[in-house]
C-alpha cells in the first residue's frame, strides 16, 4: 500500500511538472486531500496519525527541488514534495510565511523578502497568486495543501522553516514571523498533523522565543537554528539543534578547534541535525555521525539515500 501511496504522489507530481500556464491552471489532477474524521489511510476520528516507519534520516532541502531539476520541480512546489515523498525521505524542508489575511503560505523569498514581487505579510494569498505562478505552472501552495499531500502519503514529516524575515541587510518584522509559525500551529492541529510536522527557526533570539512557545503549547517539535552552546538549548524541553554543518566542515576539511565540536551537542544530549550537506566531501564527513543525528538535511537526497545504502548505514 505503501509503495502504491507513492507511486501515485511522484506520478502527481509529474504530471504538476508538465502542465501548461494557462490563466485558468490550478492543479492539472486533483491532489489527495486528508479526511481527518475518516475515510483516509490514516485513521479518522480523534486519532492523530503518526507517519510510518522510513529506514533513513534524509531530509529534502526544498523538497529536493535542485536535484529533481527546478524547472519540472520548483522549490518549495507540490512535485517537489512529491518528488521527496517518493523517495521515501524522512522529511520534506519548505519555507512558510504568514500572509496579510491570516494564511501561510510556502515558498522561498528572494530579492528582499518578496514573493512574486510582493512582502507576503503585507498581502492576501489571492493578491499573492495572481502574482505569479511557479515555474511548472502551479498556484504558490499553501500549508493546508502541503499538510493534505504529507498526511495522505503517511510517511513523509515536513520540516517548516520559519523564515527570519530580512530586509536592508537586517532582520524586521519578527511578529511576522512569529505570525507564520502561531498560524501554521493552529492549521495542523485541525489537520491532526502534529506527528507530521517539524518546525526550524531562525537563531534569531525574539523569533526563536515565540515559536518556540507556539509549538510547545500545540505540542509540535521544534529545532533552533542557532550555533550556540550546547548548555543554552539544555535550557529547553525537548532540546534540538539544527545547525548548517559547515560549522564543522569546511572547506574539503574538518574545522580545527570549532567554537562548539559538532559531538559536544551529542554528549549534552542536544538532538542535532546538519544541513545542507550535499557534495561527496560534505556527506562523508555528516555520515561518520549519521547514527547518533537526528536527521541530514540536503539538496541532494537521492545522492544521499545511495551513500546511506551503499555504507549499510
Amino acid at each position: 500500500m505503501k509503495v502504491l501511496k507513492l507511486l501515485l504522489l511522484f506520478a502527481m507530481g509529474a504530471s504538476l511538472s508538465l502542465a501548461g500556464c494557462d490563466d485558468d491552471y490550478l492543479y492539472p489532477v486533483e491532489y489527495p486531500v486528508y479526511d481527518p474524521d475518516g475515510g483516509s489511510d490514516n485513521g479518522g476520528g480523534d486519532e492523530i496519525p503518526v507517519p510510518e516507519k522510513v529506514n533513513n534520516k534524509v531530509v529534502a532541502h526544498r523538497g529536493g527541488s535542485a536535484e529533481a531539476g527546478t524547472a519540472k520541480y520548483p522549490d518549495n512546489s507540490i512535485a517537489s514534495l512529491s518528488y521527496a515523498i517518493s523517495l521515501g525521505c524522512y522529511a520534506s524542508e519548505c519555507d512558510i510565511y504568514w500572509t496579510a489575511d491570516n494564511n501561510v503560505v510556502v515558498a522561498h523569498a528572494a530579492n528582499g523578502c518578496y514573493v512574486n514581487n510582493l512582502k507576503p505579510w503585507e498581502h492576501t494569498l489571492d493578491e499573492l497568486r495572481a502574482a505569479g505562478k511557479l515555474s511548472n505552472g502551479e498556484l504558490l501552495p499553501t500549508l493546508e495543501e502541503f499538510i493534505d499531500v504529507a498526511l495522505h502519503a503517511g510517511t513523509t514529516r515536513l520540516w517548516l522553516d520559519v523564515k527570519r524575515i530580512e530586509v536592508g541587510g537586517a532582520t524586521s518584522n519578527t511578529a511576522e514571523s512569529v505570525k507564520a509559525c502561531s498560524r501554521a500551529c493552529e492549521i495542523i492541529r485541525v489537520k491532526k498533523a502534529q506527528h507530521f510536522c517539524e518546525f526550524i527557526v531562525s537563531g534569531n533570539a525574539d523569533i526563536w522565543a515565540g515559536c518556540y512557545s507556539a509549538a510547545q503549547l500545540a505540542g509540535i517539535k521544534v529545532g533552533w537554528m542557532s550555533y550556540s552552546a550546547p548548555s543554552a538549548y539544555k535550557s529547553y524541553l525537548d532540546p534540538w539543534a539544527n545547525l548548517d554543518y559547515s560549522n564543522f566542515f569546511a572547506g574539503g576539511a574538518e574545522v580545527s578547534n570549532p567554537k562548539y565540536p559538532l559531538q559536544s551537542y551529542l554528549d549534552a544530549g542536544v538532538a542535532l541535525s546538519v544541513y545542507n550537506a550535499d557534495t561527496d566531501p560534505e556527506m562523508t564527513y555528516v555520515l561518520k555521525y549519521y547514527p547518533k543525528l537526528k536527521a541530514v538535511c540536503t539538496n541532494y537526497p537521492a545522492k544521499l539515500l545511495g551513500r546511506i545504502g551503499s555504507e549499510g548505514l
